[in-house]
């Protein structure tokens, strides 16, 4: 008797305690292949009782991944519905759980997840863009033009590039910048104009690997809502950024985001592939969708295996540091001296630039501004700032056309009229060559810009031409040359250059303006002094 009590007690007890709710404390929570913890947000959780005719619960997670819910105590299955797409992989939850304790802990990780390869299906989407962003950065790139640069995307490990085709129409030199160290020859291979699609070909055997995107042009891969995301690529690679938005809208023509691509840039979707391109459209910014490269990609793939590849021979690329600051006093020399860095060849004007001589320029402009401003301070607000000082550790030569005044032109307007003297430039510059001996000296960029329209002096130029300005690496130009000749190709003559030998003064002069950083670099490298 006294036994049946206690039976009957505890089971008094038990359907107490069923019936009492308890605490359930959810965290969902993923970690890479670095043991980065990453959060789950808006995961929806089912708690499914195992007492018959009992509901099911339903929770959802936070940004932080983690929910909280008053259960009554028992058995429970613990089900996802949707799958989580997260480090290539699909993650689901199914199993069962005991909640007797009046704090329950609930850990969703990968340890008790069922995973799976990606599949084609795209539902639930974890806020996972960092980490797509760092797997996929890399091959987002820059293409060079002797008029700029323009973003870019690897689509093909082979060495296929896409851009946009628009900036590519006028182009002679093309060249492709993996990363700081890494810049090859390029050439295109496929382009399509009505779609504002080009495809170029760089060959990367000798470069090392290079990281390609993924292309997503089907429908499923255009999802309105989805976080989507772009990688801010600096002309020069040195500090790409991730930009992220959302989706508003997607068709076939156009997707719609609060994502600002720059020309040439590839738009991500939240498992890191390509789903569409920036360009610009009737001088507007638009995205594109991948699919509109479809026909250009296919002719630039078969193109790969009957054609011969460009150059694979690496390109000087920009340095990364600056001029030291206390290299750019140079002894002995208190002035800018404008006569040993320019010179007048033909039609052309010629300066040569170092940062020493950059240093010397701006101070005398600086005290030049701030004499004129101190003789008449009243009420013209601040003074002029002062140069920062932060110099490339590169040489540039630039050459631009002279003007002239046109004898009709100017009498038609001085009948009668005071207006300014019209001029016009007498030519433009189609390339330059810098000689180191005989041998051509290899630019980083032989830019070739817009000398334009402007006023000045009680003249007005009233056309535009084109001018050089030839950036090459800090260590060409050396006395060790013997004769070091620059050649000016023009519109006028493009077969037959003017040709100015540099003084060998001029020659010693740029050479030692370099010292200080030749100086730094062969200490890093553990080796003398260069001299």
């Amino acid at each position: 008797m006294k036994r049946a009590c206690i039976i009957a007690f505890l089971s008094v007890l038990a359907s107490a305690a069923a019936a009492q709710n308890v605490k359930v404390k959810l965290r969902a929570a993923l970690y890479d292949r670095d043991l980065n913890v990453k959060p789950v947000p808006h995961l929806v959780v089912k708690l499914v009782p195992a007492a018959p005719g009992a509901q099911p619960m339903t929770v959802q997670t936070t940004l932080d991944g983690v929910a909280e819910v008053d259960v009554p105590a028992g058995k429970y299955k613990i089900v996802t519905e949707k799958p989580v797409e997260l480090f290539d992989k699909s993650y689901r939850w199914e199993f069962d759980a005991d909640f007797v304790k009046p704090v329950n802990t609930l850990e969703l990780s990968n340890d008790n997840a069922q995973t799976a390869p990606l599949a084609a299906g795209r539902e639930a989407r974890v806020d996972e863009l960092a980490y797509q962003y760092k797997r996929v950065k890399d091959a987002v790139v820059t293409v060079w033009t002797e008029h700029g640069a323009y973003d870019a995307f690897v689509v093909d490990p082979a060495g296929l590039v896409l851009t946009m085709q628009r900036p590519l129409e006028r182009a002679t030199w093309l060249a492709v910048q993996i990363d700081d160290r890494r810049r090859l020859p390029a050439v295109i291979a496929a382009s399509d104009k009505e779609h504002d699609i080009a495809v170029l070909r760089i060959n990367p055997s000798a470069s090392g690997e290079i990281i390609s995107s993924q292309l997503s042009s089907d429908p499923g891969a255009l999802i309105e809502g989805e976080r989507v995301f772009t990688v801010e690529n600096p002309d020069w690679q040195k500090n790409k950024k991730l930009i992220t938005g959302v989706i508003s809208k997607a068709d076939a023509e156009e997707i719609v985001s609060d994502v600002k691509s720059s020309y040439g840039s590839p738009l991500f979707n939240s498992s890191g592939n390509v789903v569409g391109v920036g360009q610009t459209f009737e001088n507007k910014s638009r995205i594109r969708p991948i699919a509109v490269a479809a026909g250009a990609l296919a002719e630039a793939k078969q193109k790969l295996a009957v054609t011969a590849p460009p150059s694979a021979q690496l390109l000087p690329t920009m340095p990364v540091d600056k001029f030291p600051f206390e290299g750019l006093h140079a002894p002995g020399r208190g002035h800018w001296e404008k006569d040993v860095y320019s010179l007048q060849a033909g039609d052309f004007y010629v300066e040569y630039f170092t940062p020493v001589a950059l240093y010397e320029a701006a101070n005398e402009n600086y005290e030049q501004r701030l004499k004129e401003y101190n003789k008449h301070s009243q009420g013209r607000g601040s003074p002029p700032a002062e140069p920062e000082h932060k110099y490339d550790p590169v040489f540039v030569v630039a050459a631009v056309p002279k003007t002239k005044m046109p004898f009709w032109e100017n009498m038609a307007a001085g009948q009668g009229n005071r207006g300014p003297i019209i001029r016009r430039y007498k030519t433009a510059v189609e390339k330059l060559r810098l000689l180191c001996g005989d041998k051509e000296l290899t630019p980083i960029w032989p830019a070739r810009l817009v000398a334009g329209m402007g006023f000045s002096r009680g003249a007005v130029l009233v056309d535009e031409s084109s001018m050089a300005r030839y950036v090459y690496p800090h260590d060409v130009v050396s006395p060790q040359c013997g004769k070091v000749t620059l050649q000016i190709f023009s519109e006028k003559d493009p077969e037959h250059p003017l040709e100015r030998v540099l003084d060998q003064s001029v020659v010693t002069r740029i050479w030692q303006d370099f010292e200080p950083y030749r100086k730094i670099h062969s200490q890093r490298a553990g080796a003398a002094p260069s001299r």
